[in-house]
């Protein structure tokens, strides 16, 4: 999978800035910093992050259940006998998911039968949901976890020294621009990807463990320039190891909508790991 694709398909996760720094006035003129080198700065970056596939990720495969009590609790306030008509549909329903190598998520579910057309209906939406947020999830997971968000080696790329962190920027293909900030250790705080079609950002949170960072969670926003819709979205992960990888056991994720709110929990279950 191409760079750029990974960027746009990061981007278009989030729907499913940074301004200038300014600086206090000062009695001496500071000393003018030495350009970094791009290569090297970003070299120590790539190296900082846990990289997955350079550690013989192959394909995780696991079932994904959500907090339906949960999800339907405003229902079960308002609507009692509703709540567990729904609850007696959702409580069958399994989600299988098959993450490949390149971090591309396959994700199915089983029959589950219903009393009416309606009720029908009502689960293809959320099957259809479900494997939006997944598909999602794992699209923007990706470039921080498996591979790197960072463009490839030789991509012509501008590296700025701003005193406690560096901004690096970069353009893609189709007139898209990337910017990002990290700090002196090489974590991402801010990235944003602007495109003639969509602008987005993304501030990501990390562990350090001993193999490279590992993402914990993210905020994001996402603005579609032909409608000025937005959308904001915040994802807490809950990490455990398997062979050694630290990969993605439950998801809580809020998202806002307008002036709507929804959260939704999962947990991921029976997880198998295949390496190279």
């Amino acid at each position: 999978m191409s760079h750029r694709r990974r960027l746009v398909q990061l981007a278009f996760a989030l729907l499913a800035g940074l301004g200038p720094v300014s600086f206090g006035p000062s009695l001496l003129a500071a000393a003018p910093k030495t350009a970094p080198d791009p290569e090297v700065v970003l070299r120590r970056a790539r190296a900082a992050y846990v990289g997955l596939a350079e550690k013989g990720f192959q394909r995780y495969h696991f079932f994904a259940t959500p907090d339906w009590s949960a999800l339907l609790a405003e229902q079960a306030k308002e609507n009692p006998a509703g709540y567990d008509a729904a609850m007696k549909i959702f409580s069958k329903v399994r989600f299988e998911v098959l993450v490949g190598a390149q971090g591309d998520a396959q994700v199915s579910h089983n029959i589950v039968d219903t009393p009416n057309q309606q009720s029908t209906a009502g689960l293809n939406q959320v099957y259809g949901g479900m494997e939006q947020i997944l598909t999602g999830f794992f699209q923007t997971w990706t470039p921080f976890m498996l591979q790197t968000p960072f463009p490839p080696v030789g991509h012509a790329v501008k590296v700025e020294d701003a005193g406690t962190h560096y901004r690096v920027n970069w353009d893609e293909e189709g007139n898209t621009k990337v910017e990002l900030l990290m700090d002196k250790t090489f974590i991402i705080t801010d990235m944003k990807v602007q495109s003639p079609a969509f602008d987005s950002t993304i501030r990501p949170t990390f562990d350090r463990k001993p193999d490279g960072l590992v993402l914990t969670g993210y905020y994001a926003e996402y603005q579609v320039k032909a409608n000025a819709s937005s959308m904001r979205l915040k994802v807490l992960i809950k990490n455990q190891s398997l062979q050694g990888l630290p990969l993605p056991a439950a998801l809580d994720l809020s998202v806002w909508n307008g002036g709507n709110k929804q959260q939704i929990t999962m947990a991921f279950s029976e997880m198998t790991l295949e390496k190279k």
